[in-house]
C-alpha cells in the first residue's frame, strides 16, 4: 500500500479534504497514510509571509515535509492551481512519488503563470485564456468565491467554506511565476480526475491540462470543481480504484 498525499488549490488548505477523509476512513486499507499537505500561508500555515517565496521555495518545503514523514512511492493528488506545483514536486524528488493524480488541476503552457493563463475575461470569452464564471474585476472577492467554488454546495456548507477560503493566503508566486516542467516528460505516471460541471476550468481546457501532465488515463466525474465537498463518497471511490 502507498500513502496518499494531498495538496490543495488556491486559497485553500488542508482543511478542505475534510468530508473526503471522512469518506476514505471508511475503507482505511486502502492506502498506507493519508497526508495533507498546506502551502506556506494556508490552513496550518496561516499568518506565514509567503510573500518573497519562489516556486522552487515552495516545492522544496512541501517535499521536505514528506522526506521528514520517510514518505517514499506515494501517490500524490494536487487540485486547481496546484498544477504549477506537482510536476515540479515530481522532478525535485521522484522517490517521493510512483503515481501522480490531477484532480480539476490547472497547468499552463511552459513558461506560462497561472494568471496568464486564466486572463481577466468571462470563459469563453477568448480562446486563448480560460477566464472566469463572473467578471472578477466587477466583483467582490466573496462573489468571486461563490461562484467558483458553491456548486451543490449547501448553505451551510458554502458557509463553511467561504469562511475557511477568507483566512488562507496562497503563496503568490503559484499564481504569478511562469511554471516550468523541464525534466517532467515520461518522469511517472499520471491520471487527470477531470469534473464535467467545472464552473472555474471548464472541460474543454481540463483536456488541455491532462495532455500537458502527460496523464494517461483520464477519469471524468459528473461533479463541480470542489468534489472533496460536494460529493467525497464519488471522489473516495474514484481515489480507492486508483491506489
Amino acid at each position: 500500500m502507498a500513502d496518499l498525499i494531498l495538496l490543495h488549490g488556491g486559497n485553500h488548505g488542508s482543511w478542505c479534504w475534510a468530508p473526503l477523509l471522512e469518506e476514505l476512513a471508511k475503507e482505511p486499507a486502502r492506502f498506507q497514510r493519508i497526508i495533507t499537505l498546506d502551502m506556506p500561508g494556508c490552513g496550518s500555515k496561516r499568518g506565514r509571509d509567503n510573500s518573497q517565496l519562489n516556486l522552487a521555495t515552495v516545492v522544496k518545503e512541501l517535499n521536505d515535509g514528506l522526506r521528514t514523514a520517510d514518505v517514499k512511492q506515494s501517490i500524490l493528488l494536487g487540485h486547481s492551481i496546484a498544477g504549477a506545483l506537482v510536476p515540479m514536486m515530481a522532478v525535485e524528488d521522484p522517490s517521493l512519488y510512483s503515481q501522480l493524480i490531477y484532480l480539476a488541476t490547472s497547468l499552463p503552457a511552459e513558461g506560462q503563470s497561472i494568471m496568464q493563463l486564466l486572463g481577466t475575461g468571462l470563459h469563453g470569452e477568448d480562446p486563448e485564456h480560460v477566464g472566469y464564471p463572473i467578471d472578477p474585476l466587477a466583483s467582490t472577492p466573496q462573489a468571486l468565491s461563490a461562484a467558483m467554488f458553491g456548486q451543490d454546495l449547501s448553505e451551510v456548507q458554502l458557509s463553511w467554506l467561504l469562511s475557511e477560503v477568507a483566512q488562507d493566503s496562497t503563496p503568490p508566486a503559484v499564481a504569478l511565476e511562469p511554471v516550468t516542467r523541464a525534466g517532467y516528460q515520461g518522469l511517472m505516471p499520471a491520471t487527470y480526475i477531470l469534473t464535467q460541471r467545472d464552473n472555474i476550468l471548464p472541460p474543454l481546457w481540463q483536456r488541455r491540462f491532462a495532455e500537458r501532465a502527460g496523464a494517461a488515463r483520464i477519469i471524468e466525474i459528473d461533479t463541480p470543481h470542489e468534489p472533496f465537498v460536494s460529493h467525497p463518497a464519488l471522489l473516495a471511490e474514484v481515489l480507492r480504484r486508483l491506489s
